[in-house]
C-alpha cells in the first residue's frame, strides 16, 4: 500500500461541511408551508450534529419563530449569543416534524426536516462527509483485505485507502456493505471499517493521494444522500448526522 499524508494546511482528511444556506432556504420552504403557524427549530444534539448556534442563526434568516433546545443551558448559550426570537427547552416535540396546540399558539416543530433529511424535493440536504485517497495498492485475486480478511478480491484490482473510520463516527456496520463516491463512481467498502481508515474496491479504475471521497452529500451533484446512507446502514438519517458532526471537523459556510 503505498500511503502519504494527504492533509493540507488549514484542511482536514475527513470533515464535514455544513452549508447554511440550506438549512435558511429549508426553513423559509417550512415555514410558508405551514402559515400561519410558527416553525420551531429542533437543535437538539448540538443541532443535529450541524452546530446548535450557526443553525440557529439560519433558521430565524429563514423565519423560524421558536428555537428548541434540550437543556436550559442551552437556551442561556443561545441568548448570550444574541438570539433574539424565542428560547425553548424541549417539551416532547416529535423531531419529524408536527403539531402542537392551537390557534395562534400551535406551533410545527422541524427537526430531520430542517436538515434536508427526508425525501422531499423542495428540501436541501445541510451536511456533506467526504474524506481523502491516503493511499493506494494493487492486490490479485485471492488476497485479503483489512483486519480478519472478510473481504477477498475476486480478481486483480485496484484499492484505495481512505482517511475515515469508526472514531470518525463511520459505524463499523458499513463493512463490506456501504459505498462512497469516488471518481464519479460508487465504490464499495471492501472489508472491516478500521478506527480511522477503510478500502474502497475500485476494480480496473485508479485512484490518487489526495482524490476526495463522498460519504454523503448533495444529490443534486450526482452524490448519494445522507438518507440513502442511513438507510443502506439501517438507520436513521438523523443518527448518522449527529455522529458524524460530533465526531469530524466540521466547516460551516
Amino acid at each position: 500500500m503505498t500511503v502519504s499524508d494527504a492533509r493540507m494546511p488549514g484542511s482536514a482528511v475527513c470533515v464535514a461541511r455544513v452549508d447554511l444556506s440550506a438549512i435558511r432556504d429549508n426553513t423559509a420552504v417550512l415555514t410558508r408551508r405551514i402559515a400561519p403557524r410558527r416553525l420551531a427549530a429542533d437543535l437538539a444534539a448540538d443541532g443535529y450534529g450541524h452546530g446548535a448556534l450557526a443553525t440557529a442563526l439560519a433558521a430565524s434568516e429563514g423565519g423560524a419563530g421558536l428555537l428548541v433546545v434540550s437543556e436550559l443551558e442551552d437556551s442561556r448559550e443561545l441568548r448570550d449569543s444574541g438570539i433574539v426570537i424565542d428560547v425553548v427547552a424541549r417539551r416532547g416535540l416529535s423531531s419529524s416534524g408536527t403539531e402542537r396546540g392551537s390557534g395562534e399558539d400551535e406551533v410545527y416543530s422541524a427537526g430531520a426536516v430542517l436538515y434536508g433529511l427526508v425525501d422531499d424535493p423542495e428540501l436541501r440536504s445541510a451536511m456533506r462527509v467526504s474524506a481523502l485517497v491516503v493511499g493506494t495498492k494493487t492486490i490479485e485475486a485471492g488476497e485479503g483485505v483489512s483486519y480478519g480478511y472478510t473481504y477477498r478480491a475476486a480478481a486483480r484490482t485496484n484499492l484505495a485507502l481512505v482517511g475515515i473510520g469508526y472514531a470518525d463516527g463511520l459505524d463499523r456496520i458499513a463493512s463490506n456493505v456501504g459505498t462512497l463516491l469516488l471518481g464519479g463512481k460508487p465504490r464499495k467498502i471492501a472489508g472491516r471499517v478500521a478506527m480511522n481508515a477503510l478500502v474502497l474496491d475500485l476494480g480496473d479504475d485508479s485512484a490518487s493521494v489526495g482524490d476526495e471521497a463522498v460519504v454523503f452529500g448533495d444529490v443534486r451533484r450526482g452524490e448519494p444522500s445522507a438518507l440513502s446512507w442511513a438507510a443502506a446502514l439501517g438507520k436513521s438519517a438523523a443518527e448518522v448526522v449527529s455522529v458524524f458532526g460530533q465526531h469530524l471537523p466540521r466547516i460551516s459556510s
